[in-house]
């Protein structure tokens, strides 16, 4: 029962989270009259939010020792939040609207990860066979949503976001409470600059930020790269999708092989593939070649992802793993895939492909950190 009401919150949440990466931006230019660089200043402030507001819903997530009300806040705000989007068209109005929807969408992704790790726990299933129902989803809208759009408007895509959020704000209502868990900690949580005192910890946000931070040129510029050579929207659209069903394989297999390998042994396979996934990119736009290494993303993202959270594990106290997921959240969406875009994208001005070298760069001090964070003992955060 509790790896269904939160593989119904994972559905839901994603499906919102695939529509609204690949279709908002269509929407805000096509019905709301803007242009690429101010789509980009608008999205900036879901970043931002993403990178503030996440540790502190995520420490109240701890404090209170129960997520789910916490993301029966968030997810029913979200609805509020998005539907205002209709009412800003000016570059100003939409800017504070992202950030409010920032604020409060963003953050549900942290608190629900560390519900699911403590529920699986308890109740003996694998987080990542639940966390593959999330990407599984994402394909799924972003494969409905665009053969949906290609016979009706754009501005569907308004309504089709609002029902997703509004199905998320439903879910959130059933999601396990994860107090029984947090019973048994006798110590209060500790704060969020407690944990950033743990060298540990803060190799692992280094670690990931570097690492899931590469994978910034690849979501922002690729398209755009493949399409300067060539490549038709529809090959790039299919590359997206084999990325999105790599992982999903990865996800559905780790419980029975990648789940018996240390964490840092997971976090350096993501490095790894993901410096030879970039230098690949960076050298070429053969098509053959794209889908082949394309199919690295299952370790650049997916073990990478799974090691972080693994690593958490063993490394916070479960009275303060939500806070910990915030804080992580925030180091990879947040602070490195801000850094190494921004270096990626000068990077490919001044070099046609240069910005997937940068990100090869990013990657492997990414898997430096993780032979830093190897040597470290495993043991939680307590001063």
């Amino acid at each position: 029962m509790s790896w269904a009401r939160l593989a119904t919150f994972y559905a839901a949440s994603f499906s919102a989270l695939g529509a609204f990466l690949q279709f908002f931006p269509a929407w805000m230019n096509e019905v709301q009259g803007f242009g690429e660089r101010d789509i980009a200043v608008v999205l900036s402030a879901v970043t931002i939010a993403r990178t503030v507001a996440g540790p502190l819903w995520a420490q109240s997530a701890d404090r209170r020792g129960d997520a789910r009300r916490v993301l029966r806040i968030l997810s029913a705000g979200s609805v509020g939040a998005f539907a205002l989007f209709a009412f800003a068209p000016s570059l100003v109005g939409a800017w504070c609207v992202a950030l409010a929807f920032g604020c409060l969408y963003a953050p549900m992704h942290s608190i629900v990860d560390a519900t699911a790790v403590r529920e699986g726990a308890r109740h003996g299933f694998a987080f990542g066979r639940l966390r593959m129902v999330g990407s599984l989803s994402f394909l799924v809208a972003i494969l409905a949503v665009g053969a949906w759009l290609e016979r009706a408007p754009t501005g569907d895509v308004y309504w089709i976001l609002l029902g997703c959020l509004f199905a998320t704000a439903v879910a959130g209502r059933f999601v396990p409470r994860g107090a029984a868990l947090i019973e048994s900690d006798d110590a209060p949580p500790l704060s969020w600059r407690r944990l950033l005192r743990s060298r540990s910890f803060v190799a692992l946000l280094v670690c990931s930020a570097f690492i899931q931070g590469s994978h910034a040129v690849y979501y922002q510029l690729s398209t755009v790269h493949w399409g300067e050579h060539g490549i038709d929207t529809s090959i790039a659209a299919a590359l997206w999708a084999e990325g999105v069903l790599a992982e999903i394989v990865l996800f559905y297999v780790a419980r029975d092989t990648l789940d018996r390998l240390r964490p840092t042994t997971l976090l350096l396979l993501g490095g790894f593939a993901a410096v030879a996934r970039w230098v690949i990119l960076g050298a070429t736009t053969d098509v053959a070649a794209l889908f082949a290494v394309n199919w690295l993303h299952a370790f650049s993202f997916a073990a990478t992802y799974l090691g972080a959270i693994r690593a958490l594990e063993r490394r916070v106290p479960s009275n303060q793993l939500a806070t910990a997921q915030g804080m992580l959240g925030s180091a990879t969406a947040g602070g490195g895939m801000v850094v190494c875009g921004l270096c990626g994208g000068f990077a490919n001005e001044a070099f046609d492909g240069g910005g997937f070298y940068v990100m090869a760069i990013f990657a492997a001090l990414g898997s430096a950190a993780a032979l830093w964070l190897r040597r470290m003992p495993d043991r939680p955060a307590t001063a």
